[in-house]
Order: structure tokens, then sequence, then C-alpha cells
């Protein structure tokens, strides 16, 4: 039986935006995906991917309620420790353009997340979704699900 662990992917720059305050690196708890990356000088504004089961009662009313006031949260249930499931999103921060160039790709961000897996196809969502078991986030305003069984977004 598969044990799965439920982790929330905050957008850092709209959480300091509207809670006045950066969120930190917690080894084991809280990582931010930027961190040893390029972009590593906008860890603090990037995406951070927190593990539910080590934070307070508190810290996850906070997260639920920036995710009815701004499209900043996603959560995600997965087999992965902390640091195994931000290497793999890390792996997906940066998409090659039909030119060459490179891009950030925001899948951090609900709003790109549901366009995205509408865009992808089969095989696309499979490599990109596959380490993730469920993706729940709200995008205007309705609950949205990605499962990696499922063809379509529910």
């Amino acid at each position: 039986m598969q044990t799965l662990n439920l982790y929330v992917l905050v957008d850092g720059a709209v959480y300091q935006q509207h809670r006045h305050c950066q969120l930190e690196h917690v080894p084991g708890v809280v990582a931010a995906l930027f961190s040893g990356t390029a972009d590593d000088a906008l860890a603090h504004a990037g995406p951070w991917l927190v593990d539910t089961a080590h934070v307070t009662e508190a810290v996850l009313h906070d997260l639920i309620a920036l995710e009815k006031t701004a499209p900043a949260v996603t959560w995600l249930f997965a087999e992965a420790n902390l640091t195994g499931l931000s290497q793999l999103l890390q792996l997906r921060l940066d998409i090659k353009l039909p030119d060459g160039r490179t891009a950030l790709l925001r899948f951090w961000d609900p709003r790109v997340l549901a366009s995205l897996f509408q865009l992808m196809a089969g095989d696309q969502r499979a490599d990109f979704f596959g380490h993730i078991h469920e993706w729940h986030f709200l995008d205007k305003g309705v609950r949205v699900w990605i499962g990696r069984q499922h063809a379509d977004a529910q």
C-alpha cells in the first residue's frame, strides 16, 4: 500500500504581498523551489513547497485562507518526501521554446496549471504529472483536481 503525503505549493511573492512576511526555509518542512537554481536570488518570491504533516494548524488555516483570496496555492498528494518532490518540481521549472530559448513555467500558479493541463497531450501529461498522485486547486472559485489516472481535469 502506498503512502501519500500532502503538500502545499505556494507562490512566495503572493504570500508575501498578502501576509506581509516571507516564507522561510525549514529543512524537511518548507523548501523554496528556486533554491539552488539559476533563479536562486529570487527564491523568496518563487514557489515554495510545504509538507503539511510538519506545520501547525495555524499555518494550514493561513494557507487555506490565502487560497480563497489569491491564486497562490495548490495542494499536492505525492509519494515522494519533501526533498524528492522538490527536486522533481525543480526539473519542471524551465521549458524549451521552439526557437531554443528557455522560459520559466509558472505551474505553481493555479491559473497556469489549469490551462497547462488542458493544452498538454496525453504523453506530456503523463510525463509532467506522473509523480503527483493528485493536484488540487481553485480555478475561478471552482475546486479542480488533476489525478494521474485521469485524462482530463475533473
